[in-house]
């Protein structure tokens, strides 16, 4: 359940990296912004339950929305990006959980790094931020589920 979960919940943060490469250089093997549309939440079956790593896979889930509907848009989609970095950055300080914390620091630096990327018309590597990303939402997502 967690695994499905953090595949899903990558795919939110892969459409940020597609988001970067369509408002930026254009690239014909970026993942699509599409996935992040059906994402599961096998982390809780209420999301306004629990503690700060729940809060921080809501703000996942969130923050996935917001840069799928700003897409078009580079500057918002920018802004996006930088303030889900900022926001993970932020959730890592209330995480008590070692290695959530980790995950959520992480988080809040590929977002700032995808943000910059967005800024200045690059394309991040796609292989190196998914592995990132599923570690990072797999530690969140047992740290939720624990919750």
């Amino acid at each position: 359940m967690t695994g499905t979960a953090g595949r899903g919940l990558a795919a939110l943060t892969l459409a940020a990296c597609a988001l970067v490469t369509a408002v930026g250089c254009a690239s014909s093997d970026s993942p699509s912004a599409s996935a992040a549309a059906t994402s599961p939440r096998a982390f809780s079956t209420d999301p306004t339950k629990g503690g700060p790593c729940r809060a921080t896979m809501n703000h996942i889930t969130d923050a996935g929305k917001r840069i799928t509907s700003d897409a078009k848009d580079k500057a918002k989609a920018t802004t996006d990006l930088q303030a889900a970095g900022d926001r993970f950055t932020s959730d890592a300080d209330t995480i008590k959980n070692p290695e959530a914390k980790k995950a959520a620091q992480q988080l809040g630096s590929i977002y700032h790094s995808l943000a910059d990327n967005a800024k200045h018309n690059r394309n991040p590597d796609s292989a190196k931020l998914q592995t990132q990303v599923q570690g990072a939402i797999a530690a969140l997502s047992s740290c939720a589920a624990a919750e």
